[in-house]
């Protein structure tokens, strides 16, 4: 795949900016290189993904705190990352909530008071669900794209947490800008003020530096791009399912959810539902994002 600056129009100055901010990013650490060598199998080695989480102590203890928080209702707390998987998580989700994890706990967001990091990570979960839902009801080309939905949802805004860790001063202004604005593309708009790249760009960059799953990266440049009219399919559903879920946040854009969700089977009523009505998926949604902001 090219790079997204070869591809780009952005002018010369804005793609050396854009390289200079991906370069001052820290690597991907080592717990997200290694979860990630778990992504595309066949069949998830849910042994694999356990030791991975046990040799990490910080997200060993998160996601055991998430395992037994009061949503999940255990009678017994659990100690173990396995019983953990098996009995509450689930293999396929442990695995992109501790991808979302590792890469945050490279960023710091002290110098972005704006910045809410628990509502980021609800918005996060929001996109996931619906991408893994429009994924699992349409027949994609590459099962292992429908196996990517969750995380490909779950990861699509990385960039904002970039651009909170090493542009802090321009994104909080940015935010502040867009505080009450209630249109879904309001902060891309700001950020292009700002830095003339937005979230957007800097995901897809990243998505490439870190190399992700190669379907993941396409789909982010997909985003990021719209007007390279890529046949990537996941980028589809991932289009799809962030318009759903500012359509359903903000109530507006009507007319372009529905004429996207038209290239797949994806009911854009149900979806809205699923994410306006049902309040224990709200619930959930709400403890793990509050989990993973801390």
């Amino acid at each position: 795949m090219n790079s997204v600056m070869t591809e780009s129009t952005e002018a010369p100055d804005t793609a050396i900016r854009l390289a200079q901010t991906i370069a001052s990013l820290p690597p991907l650490p080592a717990t997200a290189q290694e979860i990630l060598t778990c992504f595309g199998d066949e069949f998830i080695d849910a042994d694999k993904v356990t030791a991975i989480i046990e040799d990490d102590p910080g997200i060993c203890g998160r996601l055991l705190g998430l395992a037994n928080s009061a949503y999940f209702g255990l009678a017994e707390p659990t100690t173990a990352v396995s019983e953990a998987i098996s009995r509450v998580l689930g293999v396929d989700t442990v695995r992109s909530l501790v991808l979302a994890m590792a890469i945050q706990q490279s960023f710091s967001f002290r110098s972005c008071p704006s910045f809410d990091v628990e509502r980021f990570w609800t918005q996060s979960l929001l996109t996931a669900e619906i991408s893994k839902r429009i994924a699992l009801s349409n027949d994609l080309d590459d099962e292992k794209d429908r196996d990517l939905a969750y995380s490909c949802g779950l990861c699509h805004n990385l960039g904002l947490l970039a651009l909170a860790h090493s542009e802090s001063e321009g994104l909080n202004r940015a935010l502040q800008l867009c505080r009450g604005v209630h249109e879904p593309d309001a902060l891309s708009v700001a950020l292009h003020n700002e830095f003339d790249v937005d979230h957007r760009i800097v995901t897809a960059e990243l998505a490439k530096a870190w190399s992700l799953p190669d379907s993941m990266a396409a789909a982010y440049e997909l985003r990021a791009f719209p007007e390279l009219r890529s046949g990537n399919n996941l980028g589809l559903v991932l289009a799809v399912a962030v318009a759903i879920v500012n359509f359903a946040q903000y109530e507006t854009g009507e007319d372009r959810v529905r004429e996207a969700a038209s290239q797949l089977d994806c009911d854009v009523d149900a979806m809205v539902a699923f994410i306006n009505d049902n309040e224990r998926e709200k619930q959930r949604i709400q403890t793990v994002a509050s989990r993973m902001s801390r």
